[in-house]
Formats: C-alpha cells, sequence, structure tokens
C-alpha cells in the first residue's frame, strides 16, 4: 500500500476484521516516477511471492502507467481498477465512467498534505531556493490552468485541519478552496475479498495492462 492513502488502509483494517492481512508500506512518492514505481512494487511482488503469500493485493491504481507490467508467477494479483487514488476515492456508489476528476482541480486529503510534493511545502521549497518573488511566480506558473484545491473528505480523517489547509492555499497560492463527498468503498471491497468490476483480478503470469483500466 502506498503510505500516500494510509488513513484510508488503516481505516478498513479499523472497521473491519481483516487479522488474515499483512500490510506493506511502500514510500509516498513513487507515483512521481512510474518507472521507478512499476520496479519497486514488482521487486516487492516477488518477495511477497517468496514468502509464501498466494494472494497479493495492491494498493495502487495505473499510476501514470507505472502498474503496466505487474504480474505474479503463482499467486493470485489484485488492485482497484482506476487509474489513480483520486479517481478511486472520488468514484460514487455506481462507477459509471473513468474519469471523475475535474479540470482546473487540485484534489487532496490529509495523505497528500503531508507529501514533498504537497502545495504549500512545494511553495516553502521554491522560496527557499529561489527567493520570495520568484518562488512565488514559479508556483503561479505551475499552477496556472488551475482554479481549486477541494479536499476530499473520505470519512478517514479529522477534516477540519486539511480544511484550513485548503484555506491557507487560497492565501498563499489563490487557489479557491471546496470539500467534495468523497467514498473508501473500493479499498473496502479490495481488503475484504468483495471483488467486483471494481478490482482488476489478475491470475499467475498474466500481467496488468493499460487497458485494463479502460470503461
Amino acid at each position: 500500500a502506498c503510505s500516500m492513502i494510509e488513513d484510508e488502509i488503516n481505516a478498513v483494517f479499523d472497521r473491519f476484521d481483516v487479522s488474515d492481512v499483512e500490510i506493506w508500506w511502500e514510500e509516498r512518492g513513487h507515483h512521481e516516477y512510474p518507472d521507478k514505481l512499476r520496479a519497486v512494487i514488482q521487486a516487492e511482488i516477488d518477495r511477497a511471492e517468496e514468502e509464501g503469500a498466494d494472494i497479493i493485493m495492491l494498493a495502487y491504481g495505473l499510476c501514470g502507467n507505472g502498474a503496466i507490467g505487474w504480474h505474479t508467477k503463482k499467486a493470485v494479483l489484485a488492485m482497484p481498477a482506476f487509474d489513480d487514488c483520486i479517481n478511486m476515492m472520488l468514484c460514487p456508489e455506481e462507477r459509471d465512467r473513468r474519469n471523475y476528476e475535474e479540470p482546473g482541480n487540485m484534489y487532496i486529503t490529509r495523505g497528500w498534505t503531508r507529501d514533498r510534493g504537497a502545495l504549500l511545502t512545494m511553495l516553502e521549497r521554491y522560496i527557499s531556493r529561489h527567493g520570495e518573488r520568484r518562488g512565488r511566480r514559479a508556483m503561479a506558473l505551475m499552477f496556472d490552468s488551475y482554479r481549486k484545491v477541494t479536499v476530499i473528505d473520505t470519512g478517514c480523517f479529522e477534516l477540519e485541519p486539511i480544511c484550513r489547509y485548503a484555506e491557507k492555499c487560497r492565501e498563499e497560492i489563490g487557489l479557491e478552496p471546496c470539500t467534495v463527498k468523497g467514498s473508501n468503498r473500493v479499498l473496502e471491497k479490495l481488503i475484504t475479498g468483495r471483488w467486483d468490476k471494481d478490482i482488476l483480478v489478475k491470475s499467475p503470469g498474466d500481467e496488468v495492462k493499460d487497458k485494463d483500466f479502460e470503461f
């Protein structure tokens, strides 16, 4: 599981009896480098099989095509059939399309605010590196196509501090803060074994392909 969605994963373990499932946490930020993500997770898949796992569940989406090629030799492989975690969390009760993200909208959860690439962390880094004026100018150019920063309320973290973070993004970057109701049901289905069309299931030797995520 990507530690970016630690709150959501832990919420599943708190709600359901899944004592027979072991969590291996992976470093947040791998999604920024798809080739690295592909290699790191494949190595972990191989290690899990060497340790005797017969079912391996990956709390990842397609993640910029980083998932392409993942495979097992003997175990069943299961993962959310979504392009990324944002679309997974935004998906309503019944999935009816592929993309649920709105253009010009930067989505965050508590996990995103703790990432090295979080908005305010990036601003601080740019100012430290380039000075106040040039640092803010660099952020303005980078996020020129964005208009809003939207908190996805998955119900898995305290909402108020993250809403304050979004408000701070308005003050510092000029993005309008918003909140949208999210869902943790896909991860619940993955981890509890209630697999349906939202969950991609691969037999041993069958590689993950980009077309697996088409809808």
